[in-house]
């Protein structure tokens, strides 16, 4: 896997938003609840998972108690704001349509402490992504080579004037098109800071 480090201008950052819609990869310690992996591993505040994280879906399935619900192995975690219609309202976690849907949500599993470490898939949505993103980009995350490539290629006149500096591994590189192009099939351990972050 190549480690690859961004320093952008503060602006180009959403650029990269995209990739967490396709889910980007995170190391984790996994059999906990959900409540401890977004707030205790990835810093999100409780109030905010509670106030902002209205909808989740864990494994393709609707969560509704965030402190019940198991994180493993494996997992795919979808995270969003309130959405709207009557979508939206069904699939708010502790909503009062939840009922509705019980035979689908996901079940709540009690467990101790984490108890392994393993990789999980994250997908972020609407407000979420605009308000996480840019914290989990800076930390380092896992995504396939081709997705960056994707995102040089509609992009290439903004990132080509908003790389300020690259490092692959501890070498200092040349970020150019030739360089991304180069990424399609391999994974990328990719982390993003900007000027005025840190």
């Amino acid at each position: 896997m190549i480690r690859l480090h961004l320093h952008l201008d503060a602006s180009c950052v959403p650029l990269f938003f995209s990739l967490f819609e396709k889910g980007v990869v995170l190391s984790a310690r996994t059999g906990c609840t959900l409540r401890d992996f977004l707030c205790g591993q990835l810093g999100l505040s409780n109030d905010y998972l509670d106030q902002r994280v209205q909808t989740l879906f864990l494994d393709a399935r609707p969560v509704d108690d965030v402190d019940k619900a198991v994180i493993l192995d494996g997992s795919v975690l979808a995270l969003s704001a309130a959405m709207p219609g009557i979508l939206g309202a069904t699939m708010r976690k502790g909503g009062r349509y939840a009922a509705f849907r019980k035979d689908i949500s996901q079940s709540s599993d009690e467990c101790g402490i984490c108890k392994a470490s393993g990789r999980v898939t994250l997908k972020l949505f609407n407000m979420v992504v605009r308000e996480v993103g840019g914290r989990l980009l800076e930390a380092g995350v896992e995504v396939d080579g081709s997705d960056l490539q994707r995102i040089v290629d509609r992009y290439p006149g903004e990132l080509s004037r908003g790389i300020r500096k690259a490092r692959m591994g501890d070498r200092v590189i040349t970020a150019d098109m030739a360089f991304f192009s180069t990424l399609p099939a391999k994974r990328v351990l990719l982390s993003i800071s900007h000027n005025g972050s840190g």
